[in-house]
């Protein structure tokens, strides 16, 4: 029970009158060591200028804990949904609840035949998962007021609000762990939380916006004159995991600096489609800041997987298909493999990273130096992005590919043979500034073809571990008209030469990582993954005086990107008893996805679909705090087609133009796009408008621009 000293005398009353008729949960088919119960606080329809001055908020959470208190404290992980809709409503021909209304966000109720979506109770196969080995787990409800919410000036996605109540959730937490704080706990929660909480050992998970709503807690934790250090007290958030995060919807660049960070990132999203969790991890090689911090940072790009079904609430698919891939996911119900990718990496990653105790072994399968699981891979297929630490003494850039083609980044003259190079961006997915070298290929002939990249000076190498660079397959030939080969689509090989013009023994890729065909939902994702060779690899030369790496390609034809070339000094997730990757071989996956939903064209008739625009509209709480430097147009549309609340924005085009975001209403009839007039005064009188939000609706038509 802990120490209920600082608790009053009418609370502990009313706490053992509640465990007397309080069910005790029984032992589940976890793999920890103890027993796992749940409760809950809910106080609702709070006004809190630390989190929004606008609105109304709630201060709401399910919290996953041991049964039995020995061993506190325990360290703290924190959960934070992302963005959709607040009410639903049950379907008994589907047996699933759709939902399409967010009246909660607004008025704390839903309309008559809906309930109130309960978007935080989606993680708890992950949430009892982490109990069962000794964690505390806060799942937080930010339907009021955010979900589904309209944005302000500089936090269009709510995403700065997200992270505030998330520390507000903590300040809570904490004065309750100190016997303190405005609220005493309420019964509701089971346990008294005196001292059971190690807040110098905390997690995050954030999935969609709630992945962008973690990093914004991190990173307003650390600003130079915020409230929270003094409301929650000494505090260390060590690592955070993102699921299908939003990136860049607010006015501030959030980054995982400082802290151990992993990316799920599922290859058929059809609301984040573009995969912008990755533009996070670029950051990672592009930061000018030093971060000293001995954290590793990680990419999972699953196949197969979609956005919605992480998330157990969230009934219906915003997929339609994946090309490449079988899909792991239903256009409606829950999806089990899907879960179990979470399950598999979420877990190892906050044991171990978070505690006063961690399991470094269980982090071995982030480094690509390792082979996945066989648990993990039976189930899809995995591309790693890896770096074991932040970009400095320890993990050493050797070429980024920064400056034009021929050119190494020092100035150097690069050589390329049988093959086109061309240093360009990265593909649509990855952050601006991530470069790459496209190299393309196609003969009649043998081998031979290459792309060396001479050193400046001389680099020693005995002194290292591993060497790492990124890449990806495009399509070619027909590789991306078949399901991709367990064995990978392609492979190419390394060589390294010294001062002497001597050469070591030729290292494929094909030993350490499967280089496979794009995969994708809405399109196909030429997203960079890690290949790591470990040094001992390479004989034949003096690795002290190393002047060059070289890139030779023996198949007749291909196309790869290669980027960000390294040095690693040392790997600390490298498993002393790694077997090669290429014993383990991909899942073979399918092209037909499972429980494929059919496409549909729906007209602008059909729908009922209106369009008219408002100039200088009335304000509102987008355009509260907006300075009136110039008057702003208003985009209404109507239909009697829902537009679901999504994570990434809406995209609607006008002519050749797009315009990103777009507010909904509660009964998700409307949607209202807010721009300049400026902007709107570019828009072309007449042309054909649509509107794209999820890859699993059709585009909504709306005929011509009334201008």
């Amino acid at each position: 029970m802990g120490d209920v000293r600082h608790l009053s005398g009418s609370y502990l009353v009313a706490f053992a009158a509640f465990l007397a008729f309080m069910p005790i949960r029984a032992a589940q088919a976890l793999d920890g060591p103890y027993k796992v119960s749940q409760g809950f606080y809910k106080f609702l329809d709070r006004s809190d200028p630390l989190v929004a001055s606008d609105r109304k908020i709630d201060y709401w959470a399910q919290v996953y804990r041991p049964t039995t208190l020995t061993g506190k404290p325990f360290p703290l992980i924190i959960f934070l949904h992302g963005n959709h809709s607040t009410c639903g409503r049950y379907d008994d021909s589907a047996e699933v609840r759709f939902d399409d209304r967010s009246n909660y966000t607004t008025t704390g109720k839903c309309p008559s035949g809906y309930t109130v979506a309960p978007n935080h109770l989606g993680y708890t196969y992950l949430a009892e998962e982490l109990a069962s080995w000794g964690y505390v787990v806060v799942s937080i409800n930010a339907n009021r007021g955010i979900t589904g919410g309209i944005g302000v000036d500089g936090d269009s996605g709510l995403n700065l609000m997200r992270g505030r109540l998330v520390l507000r959730h903590m300040a809570l937490l904490s004065a309750w762990n100190r016997g303190t704080g405005q609220f005493p706990p309420p019964v509701t929660l089971g346990f008294n939380p005196f001292g059971t909480m190690d807040f110098d050992q905390v997690g995050m998970m954030g999935h969609s916006r709630g992945g962008e709503g973690v990093r914004a807690a991190l990173q307003q934790l650390r600003d130079a004159g915020s409230p929270f250090p003094k409301l929650i007290g000494q505090t260390d958030i060590r690592s955070l995991f993102e699921i299908g995060p939003v990136d860049g919807q607010t006015s501030r660049v959030l980054n995982a600096d400082g802290v151990n960070s992993m990316i799920l990132l599922p290859s058929c999203d059809g609301d984040v489609w573009k995969l912008d969790g990755m533009k996070v991890f670029d950051r990672v090689f592009l930061s000018k800041t030093i971060d000293a911090s001995k954290t590793f940072h990680e990419t999972a790009h699953v196949w197969g997987a979609n956005h919605n079904a992480y998330n157990t609430e969230w009934q219906t698919s915003n997929s339609l298909r994946c090309f490449g891939s079988d899909t792991l996911f239903q256009s409606v119900g829950s999806s089990k493999p899907q879960q179990l990718t979470a399950l598999q990496t979420l877990a190892p990653f906050f044991r171990a990273t978070v505690g006063a105790k961690v399991d470094l072994k269980l982090a071995q399968l982030f480094s690509p130096a390792n082979p996945l699981p066989d648990r993990l891979i039976d189930i899809t297929n995995v591309d790693r992005g890896y770096l074991p630490r932040p970009i400095g003494s320890d993990v050493i850039k050797l070429e980024t590919f920064s400056q034009d083609t021929g050119k190494t980044d020092s100035g150097l003259a690069t050589r390329a043979y049988g093959v086109r190079v061309t240093h360009q961006s990265a593909a649509q997915e990855h952050q601006s500034g991530t470069r790459v070298a496209a190299v393309e290929w196609e003969s009649t002939t043998g081998g031979g073809r290459y792309f060396r990249i001479p050193f400046k000076d001389v680099k020693n190498f005995s002194n290292a571990t591993a060497l790492s660079f990124r890449t990806a397959l495009g399509c070619f030939g027909s590789i991306c008209d078949f399901p991709a080969s367990p064995d990978g689509e392609a492979a190419y090989g390394v060589i390294l030469l010294d001062a002497n013009g001597q050469a070591t023994n030729f290292v494929s890729t094909q030993q350490f990582v499967r280089l496979s065909r794009p995969v994708g939902g809405k399109r196909l994702h030429r997203t960079l993954y890690t290949v790591q060779i470990p040094l001992t690899a390479f004989r034949g030369i003096d690795l002290s005086r190393v002047t060059a790496i070289q890139f030779n390609f023996p198949q007749l034809k291909g196309t790869v990107n290669i980027a960000d070339v390294t040095l690693l000094k040392s790997d600390p997730l490298i498993s002393t008893t790694a077997t090669s990757v290429a014993s383990l071989k991909g899942k073979r996956m399918g092209m037909a996805p499972v429980a494929r939903m059919a496409e549909a064209v729906v007209t602008a008739a059909e729908d009922a679909n209106t369009i008219r625009v408002v100039r200088d509209p009335a304000a509102s709480l987008r355009r509260s705090a907006r300075p009136a430097a110039e008057p702003d147009v208003d985009i209404v549309l109507t239909s009697k087609r829902s537009f679901p609340v999504t994570n990434a924005f809406p995209e609607l085009t006008v002519g050749d133009s797009t315009l990103q975001g777009g507010d909904i209403s509660a009964d998700g009839k409307t949607m209202t796009v807010t721009v300049p007039a400026s902007t709107f005064d570019r828009l072309k009188p007449g042309a054909n408008v649509s509107l794209s939000v999820v890859a699993s609706s059709p585009v909504w038509q709306f005929g011509r621009l009334p201008k």
